[in-house]
């Protein structure tokens, strides 16, 4: 009776294993991927919702150049003014456009700082393997500038931006890395690099 009786048992369990749907299993398994669609491969839905961020200038040589001494300007010297921290948000469709940003930038000019607050709007493209591209294009008046400018000189300090980044989609934070490669406004090139982080995870649809 004993043997009969765990043979049934045996039976029973086999039958309770088949019956669990093997999506749970591979739910538990931690498979899948988190990059906006179904093959682990990335695309413009994987940047989508609203990303905070943090930038601040990279140090290099271009400010030691100034144009003496057979070495390039840089353009530091004459620059009226440049960026030296942003921090804002902006919000990514899941279709390459950027429908609303919003920065706080803080601008010196070896003297004097001014905070600019200002909107923009632009594109992304990210490609398969997380890498991408961003460009911007601001929105300044001469309300922007906090102390106020002279009429017409606050929407010289800052123009249209273009950036490299990469997604990372592990952790909480799913953090976006971005560095800036191009800008125009401010008259120097020194670039600005930082962190965004999605906001409530990031989508995964």
């Amino acid at each position: 009776m004993t043997k009969v009786r765990v043979g049934v048992v045996v039976m029973l369990v086999g039958v309770l294993l088949l019956a669990i749907p093997m999506g749970t299993q591979a739910k538990k398994g931690g498979g899948g991927n988190d990059n906006g669609n179904d093959n682990g491969v990335f695309t413009n839905k994987s940047l989508n919702g609203t990303v905070s961020f943090r930038l601040v200038p990279a140090t290099s040589f271009a400010p030691f150049y100034d144009g003496t001494a057979g070495k390039p300007d840089s353009g530091v010297a004459t620059a009226p003014r440049q960026d030296i921290l942003r921090v804002g948000v902006f919000t990514a469709d899941g279709n390459g456009n950027i429908t609303a940003g919003h920065t706080i930038a803080t601008t010196d000019d070896g003297l004097t700082t001014v905070i600019i607050n200002f909107t923009f709007t632009g594109s992304y493209s990210v490609n398969a393997d997380g890498t991408g591209s961003l460009s911007i294009t601001p929105t300044v008046t001469d309300a922007s500038c906090t102390p106020a400018q002279t009429p017409g000189v606050c929407g010289g300090f800052e123009g249209s931006e273009t950036y490299a980044f990469v997604l990372n989609n592990h952790g909480e934070d799913k953090l976006v890395s971005l560095i800036q490669t191009d800008n125009v406004g401010g008259g120097a090139k020194i670039f600005l690099t930082g962190e965004a982080k999605r906001q409530g995870g990031g989508n995964s649809e």
